[in-house]
């Protein structure tokens, strides 16, 4: 058995809450705190065409489904991202619903969406782009397991202190008086 996804979600403190189904079955929800790698933006930008077109924004009529990571994609969905994902499971088949949000053009005012449900099952689900929007889904299933299991993250840079007395390019030390090397 393997790590079930539930619920992923970009959190605003910048980490990753994921909800799961861990390998002996138990619910577990964790709250990251480590800011998300750059991967997991990225796999969650990929989902960005799929909940313009299945909301229905003004955007979808004019998306280049042949070059989905395209710059004319990018440009044209710059007012739309994609914050969260939740599958549901039961006995025919998942389901996903995306959560996201769109900054209005007037106001800069941001306006929460949510996408109908999507039967994640090739047979009952009509969705012309369904294969598409499954690869997408694995993506960030793919990194969402990374988060929990490998911890990756994104690398944080820390201050460094330069008034350290110990470090010896710092204003503390003195780098410019060394040892005579033996023989000199």
């Amino acid at each position: 058995m393997d790590i079930k996804i539930k619920k992923a979600r970009l959190a605003k403190n910048g980490g990753l809450e994921v909800a799961y189904t861990d390998l002996e079955g138990n619910d577990v929800t964790l709250k990251g705190v480590n800011p998300v790698h750059r991967d997991m933006k990225e796999a969650m930008s990929k989902l960005v065409p799929f909940l313009a077109d299945l909301t229905e924004q003004r955007e979808s009529d004019n998306i280049q489904w042949g070059e989905l990571e395209g710059e004319y994609n990018t440009d044209l969905l710059k007012r739309i991202e994609v914050t969260g994902v939740t599958i549901s499971a039961d006995d025919i088949a998942d389901t996903v619903v995306l959560t996201g949000r769109r900054t209005l053009s007037v106001t800069h005012k941001v306006l929460c969406i949510n996408s109908p449900a999507i039967t994640l099952d090739d047979e009952s689900e009509e969705y012309d782009h369904l294969s598409e929007l499954q690869e997408a889904l694995l993506s960030v299933e793919g990194e969402a397991k990374l988060y929990i299991t490998e911890h990756k993250y994104s690398v944080v840079q820390t201050e460094i202190d330069f008034n350290n007395p110990e470090d010896p390019f710092g204003e503390g030390g003195d780098a410019g008086e060394s040892e005579p090397l033996d023989g000199e």
